[in-house]
């Protein structure tokens, strides 16, 4: 017979972990295995092993959750990698399309105009500078 301060060390859990799993979904399972002696509660090893079964079953699940949440973080994060390289790759195409001198068909045209409406004295004074 174990306590259950003993069987919660075993366990690796809190006193309380385990006293809270035995009189909530474990009581009517391991109430025959038990006995209180001077206000200690005592396990036989069938109890002890009912309780025992059930905190390994949480782990195994917890432990096929998490390997479930971080497959799917992997493929999110696939994912966000790809759009992340897509966008600098964006980025950098309009910076060096930016960079470049654009070259419009009708500039000569604007310069022409603008040559003839200035007075001979002011494109004197431009060409100087």
């Amino acid at each position: 017979m174990k306590t259950l301060k003993e069987i919660a060390n075993e366990l690796g859990v809190s006193k309380q972990a385990v006293y809270k799993r035995y009189r909530g979904k474990l009581y009517k399972s391991v109430f025959p295995y038990m006995r209180v002696v001077d206000g200690t509660i005592y396990i036989w090893e069938q109890g002890e092993s009912i309780i025992k079964r059930d905190f390994l079953n949480d782990n195994v699940s917890l432990g096929d959750a998490f390997d479930k949440l971080e497959r799917l973080l992997e493929r999110e994060l696939k994912t966000i990698n790809g759009q992340l390289t897509e966008l600098i790759n964006l980025v950098k195409n309009h910076a060096i399309s930016a960079s470049k001198p654009q070259k419009y068909k009708h500039q000569k045209k604007k310069t022409q105009l603008n040559k003839a409406k200035t007075s001979a004295p002011l494109e004197r004074l431009i060409n100087q500078k």
